[in-house]
């Protein structure tokens, strides 16, 4: 069988989960945002230069990069829904780190870095055994909508609570609430983790879930590609809005909302690009398309003059945002398609480690060139990573081995 047959699970089953994994991703990703928007606060009250913030980012992948080598074990004892949990827990207890003296404030980022890292792969194996294959990409696209929704509700609610509590008082709110989170859903985990019972996990050597998913046909390519689009993807979060302000020489406020439309069309480009891999084109023609218009953004971000009008910078932000968030439902589709039910998880942490890397890769190289030339250069170089990635992507399947089977 090329691709796995979906379990007799019913939609309304499915639309359960789904909401869960939304709710679950929304939150974790709420908890990691609201460290960098009370830096400025944490760094005010305690005399830190703001700057070390820096240093959060790089903690964050590279804990969840190495999370990500554990996470087969973790789902064969505590299965989909209990992780997806614990990633939870991890976010509220890291952030309540924050109220920790001086170096031990670093336990913040660790603890949200192994959150991050496992979450995805969780939420998978919760998602892939109730999804039909025709859908997989849009399923997945809708559970990641959790994650710019969980950012911008940081960007909202924080402000709101440090007024009146301070950011000593949100802390707590904001950690306990999600605590909460995690009581109220605790009842329903066998629920959610019966499909690893019926078949179990099976116990994977280190490299083994990157082993299988290179096995998937053309996963090499895609995963290829994925790394460039995901190094492409965090130079747009972390330096667009500084390029348009510090070198463009555009107003915050104009450039803020050039963000904000950014990341209002990655929630929209994750849904829409999932549907068209699952109803018209294949998964690895949408990612060439993909890699395509992430350069043609870059492109077009590097030559952005303070003399543009408004609406063209926005609708250059249009093009890159629903690009650049586009293509993580379809990876994560892809692997779920092709990956036994109670392996979805599994599988999704060996996807999950080229993504990483493709993080932890981009913002340093953007960065050096940036500095020893320009941003110009280092968004023209990152976009001719992303055309790279569009070429191999778009190379028609030959030889390829068979997908892995039910046996």
């Amino acid at each position: 069988m090329s691709i796995r047959a979906c379990p007799p699970l019913g939609r309304f089953e499915t639309a359960v989960a789904l909401a869960i994994t939304v709710l679950v991703q929304t939150t974790v990703s709420l908890l990691s945002a609201t460290v960098p928007v009370l830096a400025p606060e944490i760094a005010a009250d305690r005399g830190w230069s703001v700057t070390l913030i820096a240093l959060y980012p790089a903690i964050v992948f590279s804990t969840a990069l190495l999370t990500s080598f554990q996470v087969p074990g973790l789902l064969r004892h505590l299965g989909g829904m209990g992780l997806s949990l614990g990633c939870v827990a991890f976010s509220s207890l890291g952030l309540l780190c924050l109220l920790l003296p001086g170096a031990l404030i670093a336990f913040s980022a660790i603890a949200i870095g192994m959150a991050t890292g496992a979450m995805n792969p969780a939420s998978s194996q919760i998602l892939g055994p109730r999804t039909a294959p025709g859908n997989a990409g849009l399923i997945m696209s809708i559970k990641q909508t959790g994650v710019p929704m969980g950012a911008m509700m940081a960007g909202m609610i924080v402000p709101v609570l440090v007024l009146s509590s301070g950011w000593s008082g949100t802390v707590p709110k904001l950690a306990f609430a999600s605590l909460g989170i995690v009581l109220a859903l605790s009842p329903i985990v066998p629920r959610l983790n019966d499909t690893e019972r019926l078949n179990p996990i099976a116990r994977y050597r280190l490299l083994e879930p990157v082993k299988r998913v290179l096995a998937m046909p053309g996963m090499l390519r895609f995963l290829v590609a994925a790394m460039a689009f995901s190094a492409m993807q965090l130079c747009l979060r972390s330096f667009f809005t500084v390029h348009l302000v510090t070198k463009v020489g555009l107003d915050f406020a104009t450039a803020a909302v050039a963000f904000g439309i950014s990341q209002g069309a990655g929630i929209a480009g994750q849904i829409f690009w999932a549907w068209i891999s699952d109803r018209l084109l294949t998964p690895h023609a949408v990612m060439a398309i993909l890699g395509l218009l992430m350069t043609i953004g870059a492109v077009l971000t590097a030559f952005v003059t303070r003399e543009w009008p408004i609406v063209a910078v926005e609708l250059v932000a249009v093009i890159y945002g629903i690009s650049a968030a586009g293509f993580i439902p379809v990876v994560l589709g892809e692997v779920a398609r092709h990956a036994l039910p109670a392996e979805v998880g599994a599988l999704t942490s060996g996807a999950q480690l080229f993504l990483m890397g493709g993080v932890l890769a981009g913002p340093p190289l953007f960065g050096a060139l940036a500095a020893s030339i320009s941003y110009a250069a280092a968004f023209v170089v990152l976009g001719g990573c992303t055309l790279a990635g569009s070429i191999v992507a778009a190379i028609p399947l030959r030889d390829q081995p068979a997908p892995l089977s039910r046996g």
